[in-house]
């Protein structure tokens, strides 16, 4: 039984026209830029299909049917520009309105001046073929081409289209070409555009659902952030410090260093020149250790004026260079430095054979105390309230307490950096 091709092509049309509706469906409902375009790039193609199969192929309808089947690859491609708009692309919108111009005419001339050495069929195939050719290679250079899994499929099946549409062309450049009419040498032309649109509707989905993955993605990365730095410094908090640190270690533990550092007298900054200096103080901190630093360390802020940085494959003695580094920088970005100079009490350890980091961390406590306490000693200064004069109660004098942490700070002179490099 021959093949019925106005059957044919008000079948396809139909089909078309129903997938692309409830394609479409799921992008509008979720507002989705650029669906409205690929849409209408499908109908106005399934009207195409529908003026092939009605018209007569000597009417005027024929350069209506070119402009109509033509459109389907930039329209398609507009709609993706602004499915993509956030990202870029090296092809400008412009292009694409040129090279459809000139196509569009190149068969519309065909029409009414036929050539010698092709009919308009020949030239229409020609022409989808180049505008199916020039969209795959349009979005291949899109910004999120890289990233999109579906953008690749889309450009490996409009590629198959336009070279199924050279093979028909040679088809009818052939000996059987006088054996074709007309109407069944622009079949192929229209039916491998209608293929790809098909194809469009069964990617719309899945480029909507890969959006979706990608801001569920993008969104589970904020919380991500917000559950493991610290928003002031910009460092890892003690939990994902601990994390990270454990990492970092795990191959070579006994070869790591653990430095932990904690601000000499910011309560005197904060009284001085007010809490949002202090907290200015701080993130200079964070951001001298994040400029100092190597790739592979792994700094954090264990909370108040604390902060903790472990170096892999670095020994004691060379973390005393390490220190000198931070404090250089961080005198490079003081807040008030001739009011109020931001120093740092540092304690240094080296990891031992399967020691933890928190091991290890009261251990560098406890080295920075005694560092702070031994430049105490040797200062000789009494408590500030000795110094303001106010004799304490013989009964006061007479207690072995041991000072409050705040109260020794307050001997720590500013501007003087203490730390210990000895391995307890």
């Amino acid at each position: 039984m021959p093949l019925h091709s106005p059957t044919l092509l008000v079948a396809c049309a139909t089909i078309l026209v129903l997938a692309s509706f409830v394609s479409a469906s799921i992008g509008l409902q979720q507002g989705r830029r650029g669906v409205r375009w690929w849409l209408a790039a499908n109908l106005l193609l399934a009207a195409a299909l529908v003026v092939e199969a009605t018209a007569d192929p000597a009417s005027i309808a024929a350069p209506i049917v070119a402009v109509l089947a033509l459109q389907w690859p930039i329209i398609t491609l507009a709609g993706i520009r602004r499915f993509y708009s956030r990202g870029g692309s090296r092809v400008s919108e412009w292009s694409d309105r040129g090279v459809f111009a000139f196509m569009v005419s190149a068969v519309v001339l065909s029409i009414v001046e036929p050539m010698a050495f092709a009919n308009h069929s020949q030239v229409q195939a020609m022409a989808a073929f180049s505008l199916l050719l020039y969209a795959a290679s349009a979005v291949a250079r899109l910004e999120d081409f890289a990233s999109s899994s579906t953008l690749k499929l889309l450009r490996l099946v409009m590629v198959a289209s336009a070279l199924l549409q050279a093979a028909w062309l040679a088809l009818i450049a052939a000996d059987i070409a006088p054996t074709l009419s007309m109407a069944e040498a622009e079949l192929g032309a229209l039916l491998g555009t209608m293929a790809v649109a098909l194809m469009m509707t069964q990617l719309s989905p899945i480029m909507n659902l890969e959006r979706k993955i990608g801001h569920l993605m993008a969104s589970q990365r904020k919380l991500r952030n917000l559950v493991d730095v610290d928003a002031l410094t910009r460092l890892p908090n003690r939990r994902h410090f601990h994390e990270l640190a454990e990492r970092a270690i795990e191959t070579a533990r006994d070869a790591a260093t653990l430095i932990v550092f904690d601000v000499d007298q910011l309560t005197r900054i904060n009284e001085l020149l007010g809490h949002a200096t202090g907290d200015e103080a701080l993130r200079q901190i964070g951001t001298a250790l994040r400029e100092t630093l190597r790739r592979r360390d792994v700094a954090g802020r264990l909370g108040g004026d604390e902060f903790a940085a472990v170096l892999p494959r670095t020994r004691l003695a060379d973390s005393a260079v390490v220190v000198s580094r931070i404090i250089a920088r961080l005198d490079d970005r003081q807040v008030a430095p001739r009011i109020a100079r931001v120093s740092l009490n540092v304690g240094v350890v080296q990891f031992k054979p399967n020691e933890t980091v928190g091991d290890a961390l009261r251990r560098a406590d406890a080295e920075l105390v005694r560092s702070r306490d031994a430049a105490r000693n040797a200062q000789g200064k009494p408590p500030p309230a000795e110094q303001a004069g106010d004799a304490a109660p013989p009964e006061a004098k007479s207690t072995t307490a041991a000072p409050t942490p705040s109260a020794l700070m307050s001997l720590i002179p500013v501007g003087e950096v203490q730390h210990a490099t000895q391995a307890r």
